[in-house]
């Protein structure tokens, strides 16, 4: 069982990459109302799905405070009756799903009104609470024995829903400190990690990229980046590129040391558990290794030819399109000649997410209109003061109470569409592991297993706006938007790779600063991209993945779930009659097994199989070979 952390957040979903310090966008037309007039109709209604009051869910709250500390470790050097065991694993699953519950609307509360600091820091200190409760209590399940296990079982039959927990349990007890050192290692291994990224969050907040003249007015680079990007004047480009990289370069050395120390503490505290390195403890828990990573890597780079000949032909495209002699890094989101940016009401999201996803099956269908219905409350995507103002969105949901979805403000771009589609497919599965039973202990897994089902959605939804655009420029502009999504995995898998070699460049006590990190960029990236190389212009993209600094070594997480997703997509498309039905199944399961015989049992996929990057080429060429007929009719 994880530890809770009981919110989906969204995982950032970029059609078009740009390389902005401050990631901003253009700002909403003021003649399109992406809600129709029915603002207050997109709020969340927490009464309804959560609690009836907030001192309703006080006093519940401090209720669940007292029952926390029922849930006690397993006596050490005891054997626990099976009646015993079964209760306490009973109750943690109950607590779990309170926690979750409690947590979840109290930062729901801050999300769309910021004033409410101090609930959200009460759901902070319950979710620290029953952390460190699970964890006492799931690190004493590692000392059952086989023999326990196997007794308590015949005796009490239902324990054996619970041996995969068990097992895990005792993956990581190898791994646990004495009192003492876990004492220690708490307070001092968030520390290891935790400063760089709020470094590079405040660094870059406070760099001023400065702004582009251009025949309308002054444009923010920070805050106006893709007016600038789709400028038709190629000076406006340039110069917002080239004064991006300036702002970015200001701070590379700053930037650079963040990696390396960071990389340096976390394989020290990894070390102190008794695993070789940080990449064997992360990879170890999403049931990954390291061998197994690094040859799916360099097996994608030796795939790459496919992602060149998609970059090869966009340019090529750009260039008799726009009668340029040389295609820039900077003039590659040019949208398509006379192309009106297409905007979606939130009505029209709504429908294009339904109606793309409907190839899964009758009750993901159902769980999603649920969903997206305003009237049942469980969407929050109007403008209001004190908001969340996150890019992008998210999802929170678990089992035991309905899953929501959450969007700072909800645009009408094609970006936000596919938003909504990714994350509302995590809110479905939510809904159906709940409704077949999955134990709380059961409702999450590896961040790139539940990922890929997301990711599915991504494609579906884009591949049916693609179909009903209206004209060749925006079947184009679709199209595009539907082969990125799948290329990027070759752009994850570059990063991914440069990431492991910064931390085996630490390990091995080589000193890294800027131009070493951006040497390693150019010669890992060129083997999958051909935008990079000898005499690059993208310079600095070892800035762009914001989870180098945030979240170390995740970004192998966007490979597999993209490969899983495209595979999945390949599947449904070659028997659109039975994979949905062992698709759904799979989806209501839950994650009591590793990821890898949970796909052998209900798809048949593998995550050791060359058919999965076999997969991912054969779809990526027949869009291409799509894409190359619309470019020439």
């Amino acid at each position: 069982m994880a530890l809770i952390s009981r919110q989906t957040l969204a995982i950032g979903i970029v059609l078009v990459t740009l390389l902005v310090g401050a990631f901003g966008q253009t700002g909403r037309s003021p003649t399109f109302d992406p809600l129709e007039g029915k603002a207050d109709s997109y709020h969340f209604d927490l009464q309804r799905n959560f609690f009836a009051s907030t001192e309703v869910e006080a006093a519940d709250r401090h209720a669940l405070i007292k029952r926390l500390d029922a849930l006690q470790p397993l006596p050490p050097g005891k054997t626990p009756g099976a009646d015993g065991v079964l209760a306490a694993l009973q109750l943690e699953d109950q607590l779990d799903r309170a926690v979750a519950r409690h947590t979840t609307y109290l930062e729901l509360r801050y999300d769309s009104d910021t004033r409410q600091t101090d609930g959200r820091a009460a759901g902070g200190e319950l979710n620290g609470l029953a952390n460190r409760r699970f964890a006492a209590f799931n690190a004493s399940l590692g000392s059952l024995s086989d023999a326990d296990v196997a007794r308590f079982e015949r005796a009490r039959p239902e324990l054996r829903r619970y041996r995969y927990s068990i097992e895990n349990a005792r993956r990581e007890q190898s791994h646990q400190l004495d009192d003492e050192g876990e004492r220690i290692l708490g307070t001092l291994g968030p520390l290891a990690s935790g400063w760089g990224g709020s470094l590079f969050t405040t660094t870059m907040a406070s760099t001023d990229f400065g702004s582009v003249h251009t025949a309308s007015g002054d444009l923010s680079v920070a805050g106006d980046y893709t007016a600038i990007a789709t400028n038709p004047d190629p000076e406006v480009r340039r110069a917002g590129y080239l004064r991006n990289e300036a702002g970015l370069a200001e701070h590379r050395e700053t930037y650079a040391s963040i990696l390396a120390q960071t990389a340096e503490a976390l394989n020290t505290v990894a070390r102190l558990r008794h695993y070789d390195d940080y990449a064997e403890k992360t990879y170890g828990a999403r049931f990954l290794d390291r061998k197994q990573v690094l040859a799916l890597l360099n097996s994608l780079a030796d795939a790459a030819d496919i992602n060149k000949r998609i970059e090869k032909r966009v340019v090529d495209h750009y260039r008799t399109t726009y009668g340029l002699d040389f295609v820039h890094v900077w003039d590659v989101f040019l949208p398509e000649p006379g192309i009106t940016v297409p905007r979606f009401t939130i009505a029209q999201a709504s429908q294009a997410v339904v109606d793309g996803t409907k190839p899964l099956g009758e009750q993901f269908t159902a769980e999603e209109t649920k969903l997206l219905d305003p009237a049942n409350g469980r969407l929050d995507i109007a403008p209001g003061p004190y908001r969340v103002n996150r890019p992008g969105g998210f999802s929170a949901g678990y089992v035991g109470f309905p899953s929501i979805f959450f969007q700072g403000t909800y645009s009408g771009y094609a970006y936000d569409v596919v938003v909504l589609g990714h994350e509302s497919c995590h809110a479905v599965q939510n809904m159906l592991m709940d409704a077949d039973g999955v134990l709380p202990r059961y409702a999450s897994g590896p961040a790139y297993f539940t990922e890929s089902f997301a990711g599915l959605c991504e494609l579906l939804v884009l591949e049916r706006m693609y179909h009903e655009a209206p004209d060749r420029a925006h079947k184009i502009f679709f199209l595009q938007q539907l082969i990125t999504q799948g290329a990027e995995v070759f752009r994850a898998a570059w990063e991914s790779l440069f990431e492991q070699q910064i931390f085996d460049s630490v390990a091995s006590g080589k000193v890294l600063r800027a131009d070493d990190l951006e040497a390693m960029t150019q010669q890992t990236a060129s083997r999958f991209s051909i935008w990079f190389g000898p005499g690059s212009e993208k310079k600095l993209a070892w800035l762009q993945p914001n989870q180098f600094f945030t979240r170390p070594l995740y970004r192998v997480n966007y490979v597999y779930s993209k490969l899983l997703a495209l595979r999945y997509f390949d599947l449904l498309h070659r028997d659109p009659d039975e994979f949905p039905r062992r698709y759904e199944a799979l989806l209501r399961n839950g994650y009591d097994a590793p990821p890898d015989a949970l796909l052998r049992q209900f798809v048949g996929v593998s995550l050791a199989d060359p058919a999965l990057i076999a997969s991912a080429t054969k779809v990526l060429e027949s869009w291409l070979g799509e894409l190359e007929r619309l470019y020439k009719s």
